[in-house]
């Protein structure tokens, strides 16, 4: 799987951890346990501040997880 992804002209890093070094405005599919665990959606706010998009929700593979921000982000910008 790619590392990076665009969609709607907005950013998607797919991450092996941590969400800290992705910049401001993006969105990450971040590894739970190295992918064993399952896969988080984030994004990264205009501050820095990562808020997890899926709650308690995780995704077995990160292409469920790439198909779940690509429908969030068809919803904020209306194209759904």
């Amino acid at each position: 799987m790619k590392r990076y992804h665009s969609h709607q002209n907005k950013d998607i890093f797919v991450t092996a951890g941590s969400a800290k070094t992705l910049a401001p405005g993006s969105f990450g599919v971040c590894a739970i346990g190295g992918g064993a665990e399952g896969w988080s959606v984030v994004h990264i706010g205009p501050d820095g501040d990562v808020a997890d998009l899926g709650g308690e929700y995780y995704f077995a593979t990160p292409e469920e997880a790439l198909d779940f921000v690509k429908e969030l982000i068809d919803l904020m910008v209306g194209k759904a």
